[in-house]
């Protein structure tokens, strides 16, 4: 008798919710919340659960668990599984990755529960969501134009392009910024509030310098009459915050190389 009310009245299981519980440009965290309904005048013991998670269609992490609980007779009891993946090893699993803003994910768990006169049971439960996955801004210098010179230095304009690939907006808190021409360093500083880039725009800030003539030598007045390319290059550091409220405020070194032409 009691088997046949175990046979008709089987536990519930699934997921309540899910949630993310960190997120960074390094890696992302997230919690599933699985409910175990158990209708029956007997309690049940769960015995531990595997899972199986999947991105974009492809398995990336497996494992077992061994969660040990009781769910009490006409009761229900919560379990938790969190799960954390840095996105270098999600990018280095998924070719086709790059570029996008979010990866669909799929979690297949099975809760092995131990039931009267039945054994134990494994209750499969499928979870399906997407995953966001953020994209640092990308800095790049543009052009350099001269805005003034005068017998001991001149005050030079950078044209600092900073893209901002995510589907949140990010403020600009500061630039600390070192720019090299032609292996010779022009320029060091710190821009403090650039503004705001919304989400998949780019902005083209100006960032005025001043120089020293005696600091560059003559070879800047060639420079300005040759008009080649420059080979430059800005490393630094941008603090910056997002709207993103998991992320928040965040630095980001950078070192960007190319060529450039100084424009009078």
């Amino acid at each position: 008798m009691v088997k046949q009310v175990f046979e008709n009245q089987k536990p519930q299981v699934s997921v309540v919710d899910q949630r993310l519980t960190g997120l960074d440009f390094e890696k992302v965290s997230i919690a599933f919340g699985i409910q175990v309904d158990n209708p029956n005048p007997i309690g049940i013991d769960l015995q531990g659960l595997d899972y199986d998670f999947k991105l974009d269609g492809h398995s990336f992490v497996k494992g077992k668990q061994d969660k040990q609980i009781n769910i009490v007779a006409s009761g229900a009891s919560r379990i938790e599984l969190p799960l954390s993946m840095a996105f270098k090893e999600i990018e280095q699993g998924l070719s086709g990755l790059k570029g996008k803003d979010h990866v669909p994910y799929e979690l297949t768990t099975g809760l092995l529960i131990r039931v009267p006169l039945l054994g134990t049971v494994r209750y499969p439960v499928v979870s399906q969501g997407v995953l966001p996955v953020p994209q640092l801004p990308k800095i790049s210098l543009q052009g350099i134009k001269l805005e003034n010179l005068g017998f001991t230095g001149a005050t030079l304009a950078l044209s600092v392009l900073i893209d901002n690939p995510n589907n949140f907006s990010v403020a600009l808190n500061a630039l600390n910024y070192d720019l090299t021409i032609n292996g010779k360093r022009w320029a060091r500083g710190n821009s403090q509030t650039l503004g705001n880039i919304k989400e998949k725009q780019e902005s083209l800030i100006s960032i005025p310098v001043t120089i020293s003539l005696m600091d560059l030598g003559s070879g800047f007045s060639n420079l300005l009459k040759s008009g080649v390319d420059l080979n430059y290059n800005l490393v630094g550091k941008l603090n910056a915050s997002t709207s993103n409220k998991l992320i928040g405020n965040f630095d980001m070194p950078f070192d960007n190389s190319g060529r450039v032409k100084l424009a009078q």
